[in-house]
């Protein structure tokens, strides 16, 4: 049940920081920079990507550094079975809330987006509801102030309405992403510049 429950956890996080942006967060406003509309520009494609299951295309937004903690070839293969699963997470009514100000270090660039969003989630084990229960409960312990977790139990699917944040980091090889959760894990394994660990932190 824990592992059942772990993985489709996982799944829900990793697609929520990565979902299709709403068409006023993404347009060009006057006073963007070159920055930030390239910014803007590579997030839609990664979000489309995301919505398309396009996993090569995603992967070409991962930050570079994580390939040597983590094989290009075995992220795809876990990217791969995500998508095919029938209890991969759908994401849906995306906004992106707010992009902060990019901010520069000695390699690169990076910023922080906040997403907010519904998730719609398959039970893995419709009808059995003491698993039902406790997936909803993990769920939720899982969330933030604001964030809430509804379940029909007729069509065994949780609605959950949350917010996420997102870092993109640009080291002159384009824009890349990761949420914060998987941004943390890599800043343990020290890959992430200092700058982005102390943002994040």
């Amino acid at each position: 049940m824990k592992k059942t429950l772990l993985l489709l956890t996982a799944l829900f996080f990793v697609t929520a920081c990565t979902s299709t942006p709403s068409v006023t967060a993404s347009n060009k406003v006057e006073n963007d920079t070159k920055e930030t509309v390239e910014l803007k520009t590579a997030l839609n494609e990664y979000t489309q990507a995301t919505m398309d299951n396009d996993v090569t295309k995603l992967i070409s937004f991962v930050y570079p550094k994580v390939f040597t903690v983590v094989a290009k070839e075995k992220m795809t293969e876990v990217l791969q079975a995500a998508y095919n699963s029938p209890n991969a997470p759908t994401v849906k009514n995306v906004k992106h809330l707010n992009i902060e100000p990019i901010e520069k270090y000695d390699e690169g660039k990076f910023a922080i987006i906040t997403s907010s969003m519904t998730t719609l989630i398959k039970s893995p084990r419709p009808g059995d509801e003491r698993f039902e229960a406790y997936m909803l409960s993990m769920l939720n312990k899982g969330l933030h102030n604001g964030d809430n977790v509804d379940f029909d139990k007729e069509n065994h699917l949780f609605t959950v309405n949350h917010q996420s944040k997102t870092v993109a980091i640009n080291e002159n090889s384009g824009w890349k992403f990761a949420g914060i959760t998987q941004a943390k894990k890599y800043a343990e394994k020290g890959i992430l510049p200092q700058a982005i660990v102390n943002k994040i932190q």
